[in-house]
Formats: C-alpha cells, sequence, structure tokens
C-alpha cells in the first residue's frame, strides 16, 4: 500500500489483509520522524483503550506489507 492510499485509512479502525495472507483487525497510524514517516500498528483496545503501565503503544509495520484496508463500521468496534 502506498502512503497516498493509506492516508484515507490513517488512525481508522480498519481490517487488514497483509501480504502473507493474514487479515488483521486493529488501527495503524502515521508518525512523522525526522527521517521520514514511521508507521504503527496496535489493537483498537491498545490504541483507543486506557494506557497500561510499562508497555509501548503498538509496533512497527511497514505499509508495503499492506495489501488492502476495509474501514471497520463505528457500530462494530463498539460492540465488540
Amino acid at each position: 500500500m502506498t502512503r497516498r492510499d493509506f492516508l484515507r485509512y490513517n488512525d481508522q479502525p480498519c481490517r487488514f489483509r497483509m501480504k502473507s495472507g493474514k487479515v488483521v483487525f486493529g488501527v495503524i497510524w502515521e508518525q512523522e520522524t525526522a527521517s521520514g514517516f514511521q508507521y504503527c500498528f496496535a489493537s483498537l483496545q491498545e490504541r483507543f483503550g486506557p494506557p497500561k503501565n510499562g508497555s509501548g503503544m503498538g509496533m512497527n509495520i511497514s505499509l508495503e506489507e499492506i495489501i488492502a484496508a476495509e474501514p471497520l463500521p463505528l457500530a462494530d468496534v463498539l460492540a465488540g
């Protein structure tokens, strides 16, 4: 996925299809760094839930690993 394609899904709850064939649910967001941009993935609970002591939020992910994204309806996110 290109950055241009990604920006419409930035920090939105989505279903992501990965290059490996896996389907994952969560949030990917962009963070600006001195050398460009980095992308982080987290579950919905990690991203939007109360912070947990001692745990970093999210893990780095490459946009090249994502082949498709589908926004999740807000009602599904709240019920889940």
